[in-house]
């Protein structure tokens, strides 16, 4: 391992001791040299022990502070004086200045040759070289075990052992540590990763330091398909490079592209799964049996609907990728089925970051249908203000609405099939103007101004929405009808109501 000024004097061969900057004496001395020219800067630099016998060093006190300063700019190490060699016999400004800086100034014994010191840092490195080649040996080990299934965080531990350093990992999307679970991360860091941009796309991973109070901390993007970065904690005796970070950036990206394609695989067996039991293809046996790798049990499931479309597979796979929660998933069209235990629903609706109804629970195979009703009834409800519903929630408790399905379609079609008929035939768009006039308190203004059309357009569209349905909307009996009707097409899922289509 590199020296710090500390070992140097704890060396009792080198016969060296500290006249001033003890607060430096944790500084690393990457190479000592031997210079005698007045300005030894041209020379050294950061890292550098400086070791003198003190012919560059002037006598003049003002000139021995500009010396010493000159020295702690160029980020040296410290500066090492031969004992009773050549240095001027009053050193108190150049002492007095370098404890003001924290630079530390050594002495050592005049019987102890500048080649030791030399050779003690050589030795050092030689001894660097090998930790760091073995560490790089002991990371690839554990990619090895990386690609054979391990899973992240025990891959995040194991890392840290072979490196003897603290890693982390930052989510840029969530903009919250990821693993390990439960650590902690100092605000100051946690302010300076929300503001950070992240690297461009293939391109190569930058390291970057943050410097904290407890300690340097490194940050480098890991290469995978959805980004993430990599937080290291450097202690003041580790062998970390920014060559041995992208070793690390390395094998963690190489993890994080078996879990892509482990998730996308999981994610499309599940939604097959889903829709086989939703369709009635398997029989109970063969249901618990494919339901088992999953980790739910089919008679303490809920069936969920959740009103939140537009996305394929993969893009529901990447939104779970790092939720722990078990859940089968199957989008159609605007709306996603899922089936998933009761305590996994705040976690999937935080991920959805959208209305989710769920069912009682399913209890035994040949209720999957009514349970898929109830979790419809309970979307229907779900909204901001109450982000997940349970059927258990609503039912008797608004005994005006359609308790399943078959009494939605009826109360649908007795109110609402002419004009449902009408849109169809006709490719207009009456349904959604009718919502939306409801919406909106039946204010002339707002609809049009919602549906973006004329008011003289909205008042032909009213009229006709009137005749077809034989309901006037300034009778309060015909509008709590088409109201409950359109709640019945909500429960539905029917599409007419969710706008013109394109």
């Amino acid at each position: 391992m590199s020296l710090r000024i500390a070992d140097i004097i704890d060396i009792p061969e080198l016969r060296t001791r500290l006249l001033s900057g003890s607060e430096g004496a944790g500084r690393l001395v990457r190479w000592a040299h031997v210079c005698e020219l007045p300005d030894p800067t041209e020379w050294l630099g950061e890292g550098d022990l400086l070791m003198t016998t003190g012919i560059g060093i002037p006598a003049d006190p003002a000139a021995q502070r500009r010396y010493v300063e000159a020295l702690a700019q160029a980020g040296l190490s410290g500066m090492m004086i031969g004992e009773d060699m050549q240095a001027p016999a009053d050193l108190r400004a150049l002492r007095d200045r370098a404890g003001e800086l924290g630079f530390p100034v050594l002495m050592t014994h005049y019987g102890v040759p500048f080649a030791s010191v030399t050779r003690a840092v050589i030795d050092a490195r030689r001894s660097e070289e090998f930790e760091r080649s073995q560490a790089i040996a002991r990371i690839y080990v554990s990619a090895r075990i990386a690609i054979e299934g391990i899973d992240l965080e025990a891959l995040l531990h194991r890392l840290e052992e072979d490196v003897q350093a603290r890693l982390m990992l930052w989510d840029p999307q969530t903009q919250q540590p990821w693993l390990p679970r439960g650590r902690e991360l100092p605000e100051k860091l946690g302010e300076a990763l929300r503001q950070q941009k992240l690297d461009p796309p293939h391109s190569q991973p930058m390291v970057r330091r943050y410097p904290l109070e407890e300690g340097e901390v490194l940050g480098i993007g890991i290469p995978s398909r959805r980004k993430c970065v990599l937080l290291v904690r450097r202690s003041g005796r580790d062998v970390l490079d920014y060559g041995l970070l992208n070793h690390l950036s390395a094998v963690l990206g190489i993890a994080l592209e078996r879990l892509h394609v482990e998730n996308e695989r999981a994610i499309r067996l599940g939604s097959e799964l889903l829709e086989d039991l939703l369709n009635n293809r398997l029989t109970r046996q063969q249901a618990g049996k494919r339901l088992a790798p999953f980790g739910i049990a089919l008679d303490s499931a809920h069936l969920a609907v959740a009103r939140r479309g537009g996305l394929s597979l993969p893009d529901w796979a990447a939104l779970f990728e790092r939720s722990d929660a078990p859940v089968l998933l199957c989008p159609q069209g605007d709306e996603l089925w899922l089936l998933l235990p009761e305590d996994s629903a705040p976690a999937v609706q935080a991920v959805l970051e959208a209305g989710m109804g769920l069912s009682d629970q399913v209890g035994y195979f040949e209720r999957l249908a009514e349970a898929f009703s109830e979790a419809r009834l309970a979307a229907a409800h779900a909204g901001a203000d109450r982000p997940v519903v349970f059927y258990a929630q609503i039912a008797d408790k608004l005994p005006w609405l359609p308790q399943n399905l078959d009494e939605a379609r009826e109360t649908f079609r007795r109110v609402l099939g002419n004009l449902a008929e009408h849109d169809e035939e006709s490719r207009a768009s009456l349904l959604y103007t009718l919502k939306i006039f409801l919406e909106q308190n039946r204010s002339w203004q707002a609809t049009a101004e919602k549906l973006h059309i004329h008011k003289t357009s909205l008042t032909y569209r009213i009229r006709r929405i009137e005749a077809l349905t034989g309901r006037s909307l300034g009778n309060t009996g015909d509008v709590v009808a088409l109201w409950l009707a359109l709640q019945a097409a909500e429960i539905l899922g029917l599409p007419q109501i969710m706008g013109p289509r394109r």
